[in-house]
C-alpha cells in the first residue's frame, strides 16, 4: 500500500509526528512517503525542516506556499509541487494529517481528483465544535468533505462535527498516542529533588491562556491543605498576570512557574508531580481537543485531574477523575481526596498507564491508522 502522509505536525519531534510516522513506516506491507514543509511557524518561531536523511521515515520536503498569513494563520498553506510528487511517487492512499478546512487539504484533494482519481483520500481533524468559518474557509472544508473517502477524527465530538457539516462516509476515532519508552515510571524522589518540589504537588502542563483555567487552579489551592503545592510549566501572555494573582492570595512559595520543559526533561516533571492537573474552561470558539499531557502523564502512571471540558473526560478514562469546569471549589475537593489517599493515585495511576499500552502507544495508533487506509481502499 502506497500512502502519501501530508503533515506539517512530521517535522516536528515534541509534536509526536516523528514518532507516528515512523510507527507508520515500519508496517510492512506500507510503502510510506511524509510530505513535511521546508519550514514552518511553530509558537511564534520559524523552524527549517532538518535534511530529508536525517528523519526516521521517508521525507519529501515541500516548498511550502503562504506558510503563514498573518490573521489566517497557516490555514493557507499549499505545496506548489504536490502533483509532480502525486505523479512520481502513485499513491494508492493520501492522507492529509491537516484540517479539513485549511487550503492545503482541499487543494490536496483538487489534485489527487485532477491526476490519481482512483487514489482514496483519509482526512484527519480535531475541530470538535461545530462552528461557521469565515470565508475561504468553510468553502474549503466543504470541497474538501464532498471529495474524501474517509475522514479520522481525534475525539468522539470531532467526528460529531464533521456529520454536522454534511460529510457521510466512513468514519473512526483514533487519538493521539504517546512514546511510552520515553515518558515511563521512572524514581520519583530522584526527579523530585532534582526540580526541588515538595509537599503533595499538582503539576500543570500547557500554554498560560484564559481558555486553560489556570486561575481556576490557583483559586482551588486556596481551598486546599497547605501542604499542596501548585507547579506550572509552560509559558504565555498570562504569565505575569499568574505571578500578582498567587501573591494577592497569599500563596508566596506554594505556586513554583517553571519554563517550557523540553521533549527530554518532560518525563522528568511527570514523574516528580503527585497529579496532574488540566483545568480548561470551554469558550464559544474552542474546547479541549486531546489534551496530549493527559496521556504523557497517564504513560508516567501519574493520576491526572481534568475538567469536563471537550474530551478530557474522554482521554482521562480510568486514569483519573473529572472535576466541573470553572468551579474551584471542585477541583479543591479533587485534588484534597487524593492528597490523603496514596492508595488511590497509585490505582489511578496504574490505569492510566494500562490505557496507554492498550490505547495510546504509537505502536498502536499506527495500527489503526493502517486499518483506517485499508478501509479506505475497501480492504
Amino acid at each position: 500500500m502506497r500512502t502519501l502522509l501530508v503533515s506539517h505536525t512530521s517535522q516536528l519531534l515534541a509534536e509526536g509526528g516523528h514518532a507516528r510516522a515512523e510507527g507508520l513506516s515500519k508496517l510492512p506491507g506500507l510503502d510510506l512517503c511524509v510530505l513535511i514543509p521546508d519550514r514552518w511557524r511553530h509558537y511564534g518561531k520559524w523552524l527549517r525542516s532538518a535534511d530529508a536523511r536525517s528523519y526516521p521515515f521517508h521525507v519529501e520536503i515541500g516548498d511550502v506556499a503562504w506558510p503563514w498569513a498573518g490573521p489566517a494563520q497557516s490555514y493557507l498553506h499549499w505545496y506548489p509541487r504536490l502533483a509532480k510528487l502525486l505523479a512520481d511517487f502513485r499513491p494508492d492512499v493520501v492522507d492529509i494529517w491537516e484540517e479539513p478546512w485549511s487550503l492545503v487539504s482541499a487543494h490536496a484533494c483538487w489534485e489527487v481528483g485532477r491526476h490519481l482519481p482512483r487514489t482514496r483520500i483519509v482526512s484527519e481533524t480535531e475541530q470538535n465544535i461545530s462552528k461557521t468559518l469565515p470565508f475561504p474557509f468553510e468553502t474549503f472544508r466543504s470541497y474538501t468533505l464532498r471529495n474524501i473517502d474517509m475522514a479520522i477524527g481525534r475525539s468522539r465530538d470531532a467526528v460529531s462535527v464533521l456529520r454536522s457539516k454534511g460529510f457521510d462516509g466512513p468514519t473512526t476515532v483514533i487519538p493521539n498516542g504517546v512514546d511510552k519508552t520515553r515518558f515511563r515510571p521512572i524514581d520519583r524522589q530522584q526527579c523530585r529533588a532534582k526540580l526541588q518540589l515538595s509537599g503533595f504537588v499538582v503539576g500543570y502542563v500547557g500554554r498560560f491562556v484564559d481558555e486553560k483555567g489556570i486561575f481556576d487552579l490557583l483559586d482551588a489551592l486556596c481551598l486546599c491543605a497547605v501542604s499542596v503545592n501548585l507547579a506550572l510549566v509552560g509559558s504565555g501572555p498570562l504569565c505575569e498576570a499568574i505571578k500578582k494573582r498567587s501573591a494577592e492570595l497569599g500563596l508566596g512559595a506554594r505556586v513554583r512557574l517553571l519554563p517550557p520543559q523540553s521533549h527530554d526533561q518532560l518525563p522528568e516533571f511527570m514523574n516528580a508531580i503527585d497529579v496532574l492537573a488540566l483545568p480548561s474552561r470551554t469558550t464559544s470558539r474552542w474546547k479541549e481537543q486531546f489534551g496530549r499531557v493527559i496521556i504523557e502523564a497517564h504513560a508516567c502512571a501519574t493520576p491526572v485531574i481534568g475538567s469536563n471540558s471537550g474530551a478530557i473526560p474522554e482521554v482521562v478514562g480510568s486514569g483519573g477523575l473529572i472535576f466541573r469546569e470553572g468551579h474551584p471549589a471542585d477541583i479543591a475537593d479533587t485534588i484534597n481526596k487524593l492528597a490523603v489517599n496514596s492508595l488511590r493515585r497509585s490505582e489511578l495511576g496504574a490505569a492510566g498507564r494500562r490505557q496507554v499500552d492498550e490505547t495510546y502507544s504509537w505502536d498502536r495508533i499506527a495500527e489503526r491508522i493502517y486499518d483506517a487506509y485499508s478501509h479506505a481502499l475497501g480492504e
